[in-house]
């Protein structure tokens, strides 16, 4: 999430169907597709528990992410709009859990996140801010979601490469070089993490990224943003699948920090590597 949103406009709910592909047989995960405009998601209203591929394809102007919360304790998706409506605080209420899903993708895109999900109510929320400095989700950009009981859980793909989420740094098993590579994104830390992965442009800083997706996206792009990991909480990991081009990349979390309120870029949690060409 970038900033804590004050109030919420009413929204239009949409629906759309779940695509689903088994290119390996019954194990293969599921594909939810979910297209994203601004501010809109075009989304199943409910899928089958399980593990999951969702597949955010970005239709809008503007970069978008899906990120998924389980409302817990019997909470409701109309509880959750009255809390996020008076929020005045960088934490969640403690009956929202963050469950991952792809994260900032740019117009024209597609980012996919593996994630097992058990029943319950989640809610699709898109917290990326807009020009006018409000995020997203403020514009109506959120849906409700339900998982019914009805599938076993598919397998999830062997990864390359893990990268695990501390307070507050990113660590990698291995380098990622160029070409195709299968992510397993670990959040090893006590508070919810995210994982913004954009391919930065020639002559482009990392500071320049930063500030450009978190204030808007005003004027001209530093960087590609090509997904990565939404919120998740302690404990919880996900599954990604990226094809990295050789270039200069970085890693950013914008999640407000539990103590102090402030993003955790300001707190060290950005890192920049390059991908080098396939040998």
């Amino acid at each position: 999430m970038r900033l804590p949103p004050v109030s919420l406009v009413p929204m239009m709910l949409a629906s759309a169907a779940i695509v689903a592909s088994h290119p390996m047989g019954a194990q293969a995960p599921q594909i939810v597709t979910v297209r994203a405009t601004d501010y809109k998601f075009d989304a199943p209203d409910s899928i089958p528990s399980g593990t999951s591929s969702l597949r955010l394809e970005n239709a809008g102007k503007e970069v978008h992410h899906l990120w998924l919360v389980q409302l817990k304790d019997g909470r409701t998706y109309d509880q959750f709009v009255k809390a996020m409506d008076s929020w005045s605080s960088p934490n969640m209420p403690n009956w929202v859990v963050d469950v991952g899903g792809p994260n900032d993708v740019s117009p024209g895109l597609t980012a996919s996140a593996i994630v097992t999900l058990e029943p319950g109510r989640y809610v699709l929320v898109c917290y990326v801010p807009a020009v006018d400095g409000k995020p997203h989700v403020m514009h109506g950009m959120l849906k409700q979601l339900t998982v019914m009981t009805g599938r076993a859980d598919a397998t999830e793909p062997p990864s390359d490469i893990v990268l695990r989420t501390t307070d507050f740094s990113y660590e990698l098993s291995k380098p990622i070089t160029a070409g195709t590579r299968t992510i397993r994104i670990e959040n090893t830390a006590e508070q919810s993490h995210e994982v913004v992965i954009a391919r930065l442009h020639p002559g482009t800083t990392s500071a320049q990224a930063l500030t450009w997706l978190n204030a808007g996206q005003r004027g001209a792009a530093p960087v590609t943003a090509i997904g990565g990991a939404s919120g998740l909480s302690k404990g919880r990991h996900q599954t990604i699948t990226v094809n990295f081009e050789p270039g200069r990349y970085v890693l950013l979390c914008f999640i407000p920090d539990v103590k102090d309120g402030r993003p955790h870029t300001a707190h060290g949690m950005v890192k920049e590597f390059t991908v080098g060409a396939a040998k």
